[in-house]
């Protein structure tokens, strides 16, 4: 195949003006026959399936971007799939995914830079999420009070102040 001689860096479909066609089928092709696929944006392709992402997360080792942003359809498999496989992952969107948790081992995505996750359910946050990169952009905004707090402005000080949050909220337990 022609595919395999080749290195994409970027498959996006976000373009508001089209409508995402995309089957499960056609990126399941795309994860087969481009192992070094660097970047994925499936935003809005409402109809992709946990098997697809999981597909995809376990296919292409290399990710460094997957936006999955406004697909409702995804659950903690494919959520688990991606933290378990995609180590290269730099920037995650889950933006106005309905999602009720992050992935208990969003931690394992040690080179994350953005998780941008704002517009869910969040209630909490993982513990592991305070194994990620101190410099990780946390983005639980518009979401339920994720810290059980007053004010989220704890999260927003960064993954150094969730870290005390967690270790505080430990010592009064």
């Amino acid at each position: 195949m022609l595919f395999s001689f080749f290195q994409i860096s970027v498959c996006s479909v976000d373009d508001e003006s089209v409508s995402c066609d995309l089957t499960d089928d056609s990126i399941a092709a795309v994860a087969a026959n481009c192992p070094h696929l660097a970047e994925l944006n499936v935003r809005d392709c409402k109809h992709l399936t946990d098997a697809l992402i999981a597909a995809v997360a376990e296919k292409c080792a290399s990710l460094a971007e997957l936006d999955v942003g406004d697909c409702s359809i995804l659950t903690d498999a494919s959520r688990a799939a991606v933290a378990d496989n995609c180590r290269n992952l730099e920037v995650l969107s889950v933006v106005n995914c309905e999602l009720a948790a992050l992935p208990a081992n969003i931690g394992k995505l040690s080179r994350l830079r953005q998780l941008l996750a704002r517009g869910n359910q969040l209630k909490e946050l993982p513990r592991s999420i305070v194994e990620l990169d101190a410099s990780c952009h946390v983005d639980v905004t518009y979401n339920s009070n994720p810290l059980e707090l007053s004010t989220n402005k704890i999260w927003r000080q960064g993954i150094p102040a969730i870290k005390r949050y967690f270790e505080e909220h430990d010592d009064t337990a």
